[in-house]
């Protein structure tokens, strides 16, 4: 089962934002009855272990909206705002072999600090691991949408194809990014036996994602960004909708 570590701090400061008390006794007691062990929970650290039925409960805000109503009697959320979109993404046919669910989000009006990145990180992390079967059934790739000239195109191309990838300063071809990059080498055999993969571009024909292995590294999120775009990509459309 996944684990996540919650500052008591931060979760303290989202329920008191609601006019709730944050009792550390009633969550140590009662937190376990909506699915997780908890394996520490003082004045500073909330460690817990989520049921594989609570991928919804895997970072420490969307905790908040879960234990809200449970502990604290306030109504519940189930819904979020959500509007249609006007950003278009265009799928090559031929991704149906390769890669064939694709979806994508806008989130705007964010602001972000260096903890709210590496939160946000967990958390796409921890989605991959659960509900993603460490990328097969779903993998997500998170882009700084100013950085981005929708719309966006969805194609499969040859392992000769090269960008920039993230945490690189230099082009790499597909298999060089397969054979020498940390993430395409531990994320590789997804592609097994494939002569081609999954690229996103923009209209500018710049890479932001080759799923489920890494991003362009020019849309990296940043403590500047306040509009992200979320694509997820993969096998299983029901991990695909609850990853995004």
């Amino acid at each position: 089962m996944p684990t996540i570590t919650v500052s008591q701090a931060f979760l303290r400061s989202l329920v008191e934002a609601r006019g709730r008390v944050h009792d550390l006794e009633d969550i140590a007691e009662r937190l376990p009855l909506i699915g997780c062990d908890i394996d520490q929970c003082d004045d500073e650290i909330l460690d817990i272990e989520i049921f594989p039925d609570r991928p919804d409960l895997l970072s420490c805000e969307t905790l908040f909206h879960g234990i809200l109503p449970f502990l604290h009697g306030a109504p519940a959320m189930p819904h979020l705002a959500v509007h249609p979109g006007t950003i278009s993404m265009n799928v090559d046919s031929k991704l149906k072999d390769i890669r064939p669910i694709v979806l994508g989000a806008v989130v705007r009006g964010l602001k972000i600090d260096e903890d709210t990145i590496e939160r946000l990180m967990d958390h796409q992390e921890k989605l991959h691991f659960s509900l993603g079967r460490r990328r097969q059934r779903a993998s997500i790739g998170v882009h700084d949408l100013t950085k981005l000239a929708p719309p966006f195109n969805v194609l499969s191309v040859d392992r000769k194809h090269s960008f920039i990838p993230l945490a690189m300063d230099k082009e790499m071809s597909i298999d060089e990014i397969l054979t020498e990059h940390p993430k395409g080498i531990d994320y590789a055999h997804l592609l097994q036996g494939m002569d081609n993969v999954p690229i996103i571009l923009d209209s500018n024909n710049e890479v932001l994602s080759f799923p489920p292995i890494i991003n362009g590294d020019h849309t990296t999120v940043t403590t500047k960004t306040r509009d992200i775009f979320i694509d997820v990509t993969g096998w299983d459309l029901r991990a695909c909708e609850s990853s995004l």
